[in-house]
């Protein structure tokens, strides 16, 4: 009986084993077959990693170098190196470090200049407000809101909804626009 059991013990070990070498010689047709395949997309893996971290690595070190530059400014307004930095390497922070000396001195010409600049698209807003451009977004939406609300008084209704549609659906002052729009100026 210990041997019909030995016997059984070894055919299973036997059949593991088996399995185990047929899984290794499948594994290692796949790797044959996707060989190139394999070695391209691990290739492009590590290609992509390096290029990601090279970008960020370049980007903390232009911000790192734009808040220098903002801060000697800050420290002394008139260092013009400084200023070349920020222009350079922060446009947006410079048009707005900018906009604030012009606004003090008054140099409304200087300000247009300022809009004329690549900035993030807000700053360029809040640039062309300072001009009186009233065609920006951020001034548009909220001037069509005050005329609503003095339409609303005036008991304007649908003259009120008119203007109150103007505001695009995606802007902070819909919750407010609703609120009017719902109450029509009540209260």
């Amino acid at each position: 009986m210990a041997i019909k059991e030995d016997l059984t013990e070894i055919k299973k070990e036997i059949d593991a084993q088996e399995q185990f070498l047929e899984s290794m010689i499948k594994g290692e047709r796949f790797f044959r077959k996707y060989k190139t395949l394999l070695i391209v997309l691990c290739v492009a893996a590590i290609v992509a990693l390096i290029g990601f971290y090279a970008s960020k690595v370049l980007n903390d070190n232009r911000v790192e170098e734009a808040n220098l530059a903002y801060s000697k400014l800050i420290l002394n307004p008139n260092d013009t190196s400084a200023l070349n930095v920020l222009k350079e390497k922060e446009p947006s922070l410079y048009a707005l470090f900018s906009l604030g000396r012009m606004l003090d001195k008054n140099d409304t010409k200087g300000i247009s200049e300022l809009a004329n600049l690549k900035v993030n698209p807000i700053v360029k807003d809040i640039i062309l407000s300072q001009t009186g451009d009233t065609n920006t977004q951020i001034l548009s939406e909220y001037n069509a809101l005050l005329k609503g609300f003095e339409l609303l008084k005036e008991n304007k209704i649908k003259e009120a909804n008119d203007e109150f549609n103007k505001i695009a659906l995606d802007s902070q002052l819909q919750t407010l626009v609703k609120n009017l729009k719902h109450y029509q100026g009540i209260k």
